[in-house]
């Protein structure tokens, strides 16, 4: 996830409008997570109230972040020499905040670090082993893969390559944007399989370009991509909020009202490839401010969505007095600015440490 692990020197000649998107996904995500895991999402087929439609449809335009994020990696990944030095420094960040974090906050009484048994202790000191971060655990899996991945991307056939990918929407993708049971195995885009098919996705558009935009014009291109993301962004919402009316009046297709948020929906890969082609398509040049500040993107995941404050940061910043109030879309902003500011800080002392380490 993002590029961990980023020294100083490699700020330069990074691309900004990628590096802009890596930083709008993550503010995305923690929205996400602010209306998740801050529980101040109730279910559409429960309350049609015009508070928690907007919420529903920001959600739904926040989906495409992780999504966009994995494209990131793939588009800059697939041309790239494997480097285990940079899986070890990916594992050694993850290990620095499954451990410190909760330690941290043990030492102030805020996490009862001793009362979670063993299964606590594997999350903390195994975490990519155990999933302490769902996504970690993928990246790290996709990062070993990536050899072979990229591999197919250059040797494999244009026609080959095409009908694979397809192949693998439609089993990833397919299958379940439109069946209206639990598919055994699918983990709703949150695992290692789902990122290999973003990967291979991010590489075709990298060596081949978006079939359907045909267009010379890049300001038109940019346009195209705002459309496909607003578009099925918003027909995301209107699957799930028509499904609600189902559930509500014949306790049916629940799980599929529930489905269609997930990261491997079909309108949420096709919006994800909307946000995606629009930032690449924006020409921003370099600016040293907006990719210093992505260096620090996968620090603000690896802090704000750590097992000891994943679920405590809603309620340290206020969420329960802002529940249902005409001023809580405010509130969400504000919690991604804090949360934002307070991870950039924390990230920037530990890569000022590893620094200082590293060259004394």
């Amino acid at each position: 996830m993002g590029n961990p692990e980023v020294t100083p020197t490699e700020y330069r000649g990074r691309k900004s409008n990628f590096e802009l998107l890596r930083i709008l996904s993550m503010a995305m995500i923690i929205a996400m997570h602010y209306m998740t895991k801050g529980m101040a999402l109730p279910k559409l087929s429960v309350d049609h109230g015009i508070g928690n439609i907007v919420f529903w449809i920001l959600y739904a335009f926040c989906l495409s972040s992780v999504n966009a994020y994995v494209f990131i990696s793939g588009y800059f990944t697939v041309d790239a020499r494997w480097n285990i030095g940079r899986l070890l420094r990916l594992w050694g960040e993850v290990l620095v905040y499954s451990i410190g974090v909760p330690l941290a906050l043990s030492v102030f009484g805020l996490f009862d670090i001793r009362g979670g048994g063993l299964s606590l202790w594997q999350q903390i000191f195994l975490p990519v082993t155990y999933e302490h971060y769902w996504f970690a655990t993928a990246y790290v899996m996709l990062f070993l893969l990536s050899p072979i991945l990229n591999l197919a991307v250059a040797k494999m056939d244009r026609k080959i390559f095409e009908k694979m990918l397809l192949a693998l929407i439609i089993v990833f993708c397919g299958f379940k944007s439109v069946d209206p049971y639990l598919i055994p195995w699918d983990r709703y885009g949150n695992d290692v399989l789902w990122f290999v098919v973003l990967y291979l996705t991010a590489g075709y558009l990298r060596v081949y370009g978006v079939p359907f935009l045909k267009t010379q014009d890049r300001k038109k291109r940019k346009t195209c991509g705002l459309c496909v993301y607003a578009g099925f962004s918003i027909l995301t919402f209107l699957i799930a909020y028509v499904s609600s009316f189902v559930v509500r009046g014949a306790g049916k297709l629940e799980y599929y009202m529930d489905m269609t948020y997930c990261y491997n929906y079909i309108t949420v890969f096709i919006a994800s490839i909307g946000l995606f082609v629009a930032f690449a398509e924006t020409d921003m040049g370099e600016r040293a401010v907006i990719n210093r500040i992505a260096g620090y993107t996968f620090g603000v995941y690896l802090l704000h969505d750590n097992i000891a404050l994943r679920q405590q940061w809603q309620k340290w910043l206020g969420i329960g007095p802002a529940m249902g109030q005409w001023w809580q879309i405010f509130h969400m902003l504000l919690c991604i600015v804090v949360v934002f500011a307070v991870g950039i800080l924390i990230d920037g002392i530990r890569k000022a440490i590893s620094t200082w380490h590293r060259y004394r």
